[in-house]
């Protein structure tokens, strides 16, 4: 892969799991959703619980309502399944992220070369954008970026359910932010670990960078990419890069 390049990014959008986070990611969310549902045993079983996160989720996925942000898309349609308010859950949700979340740093660890990648993208006066899918709410996203050693200091825009309207793999969500930092598409790089959440932003118009320490794959017919390599390849690219205007 060639270290230069001459055309000139003005943002790098970065993924967090599986890209500037080592996260075992199948056994973290088995162990996420098992502690929060938990949480709600009171109200109904674990069963019930999942199904209805799911569904919630699917919802929150399918959206298209820029009205609407991603976190009031998922509590409409998680309380109306679960017959509670939101009112009613979210000390339970606010206990959750406060003291259980924190306990499964254990399936996440640092990446040798994140701070790296970002450091040498501030270097060249980039617009760094931690393009994490916003499912989750800030408090589990700031969560999980500690654990890569990484700081919200480090990043112009930090995308959550809270600040967003749309999630991966629609492109809706990479244009989103291309807005909120008003940047071209053509001059942002997506650079991710899934070859289709993070790919996908091609179809926004944006340059892509498949990071394959911890390849994704998600069955999709052959990835397409602009760039592809380790996470340190991507280091020595954004190394190799004209100055950012």
């Amino acid at each position: 892969m060639k270290t230069t390049n001459d055309k000139r990014y003005q943002a790098l959008l970065v993924d967090l799991d599986g890209t500037l986070l080592d996260l075992d990611h199948e056994n973290f969310l088995r162990a996420y959703i098992e502690a929060l549902a938990g949480k709600f045993s009171a109200y109904l079983s674990t069963d019930n619980f999942i199904r209805h996160l799911f569904e919630a989720i699917n919802v929150m996925l399918e959206n298209h309502d820029p009205q609407k942000n991603n976190e009031t898309v998922f509590y409409e349609e998680f309380c109306r399944r679960i017959g509670q308010s939101r009112r009613q859950i979210q000390p339970l949700v606010d206990d959750f992220y406060r003291h259980d979340f924190p306990k499964l740093n254990s399936w996440g660890s640092e990446h040798p070369y994140a701070s790296r990648v970002i450091k040498k993208a501030k270097n060249k006066n980039l617009i760094c954008v931690l393009a994490t899918d916003p499912v989750f709410p800030a408090a589990a996203t700031l969560q999980r970026l500690s654990w890569s050693g990484l700081s919200p200091a480090d990043f112009q825009l930090i995308t959550t359910m809270e600040n967003m309207h749309f999630c991966k793999p629609n492109p809706a969500y990479y244009l989103e932010i291309a807005e909120a930092i008003n940047c071209p598409p053509h001059q942002c790089l997506m650079a991710g670990n899934d070859t289709l959440e993070d790919l996908i932003s091609s179809e926004a118009g944006m340059d892509t960078f498949l990071v394959e320490d911890l390849i994704f794959d998600r069955g999709n017919e052959e990835p397409t990419f602009t760039y592809r390599g380790k996470l340190q390849d991507l280091a020595r690219f954004i190394d190799g890069l004209p100055e950012s205007s």
